[in-house]
């Protein structure tokens, strides 16, 4: 999916947070949005994935060179966000497939289990997950499924060593399959993606290769 900002901006009261930033974001590439803290990265993220309108500008989504509607873009997309959330009385089975009620996706059940390492809490209640295993969840549903577009926002949060290790080790096999776009001020979450936009940086919002 291909992803074009035209002088989007956003704005909360008479705070602009984002303004007149344009990017051209290519179809299966993969990007990382940094900046500092307040810099807006969960903005634009939210602004790309369609969880909320920019208050100037526009967003256009394109699939093989055709346009794609907006409306479509939430069940297009695999978004794990701290903003998102669970589904939390449902047990990691039921979760599991009710989401992929609505989604694609190559794996079968117990693929997804052993990809995620989630052998023993098939039949726990989400409420009963550490924040760690919900985050591996979360990460589990945008990555498993057949999106033209995977965004993450935080990617790591929670989780531990072994954890991080697990979300780099998915990451590097979507690449080139999808376009991936991950904010993220923590080094460790994208220093292995190929180009990136640091929101800090207001002389110069473009894509630049790492």
């Amino acid at each position: 999916m291909r992803i074009k900002l035209n002088k989007v901006g956003k704005r909360f009261n008479k705070d602009w947070i984002l303004r007149n930033i344009s990017l051209d974001i290519p179809s299966q590439s993969s990007l990382s949005i940094t900046g500092t803290n307040g810099s807006g990265k969960s903005t634009l993220i939210k602004l790309i994935s369609a969880y909320m309108e920019p208050t100037s500008g526009d967003i256009q989504y394109f699939v093989n060179n055709k346009t794609y509607p907006i409306e479509r873009i939430p069940q297009s997309i695999g978004l794990a966000a701290p903003y998102v959330d669970l589904i939390e009385e449902f047990s990691l089975r039921e979760h599991i497939e009710f989401h992929f009620k609505f989604r694609s996706t190559p794996f079968s059940l117990e693929e997804i289990i052993g990809r995620t390492n989630f052998q023993f809490s098939l039949d726990k209640k989400v409420k009963n997950f550490s924040s760690g295993m919900k985050q591996r969840l979360k990460l589990a549903l945008a990555i498993h499924a057949e999106n033209k577009l995977i965004i993450l926002d935080e990617p790591t949060s929670n989780l531990d060593q072994e954890g991080i290790q697990w979300y780099r080790n998915q990451i590097l096999q979507k690449i080139g399959t999808c376009t991936i776009i991950v904010a993220s001020n923590q080094q460790h979450e994208y220093d292995f993606i190929p180009h990136t936009i640091n929101l800090s940086n207001k002389q110069k919002m473009c894509i630049e290769s790492r």
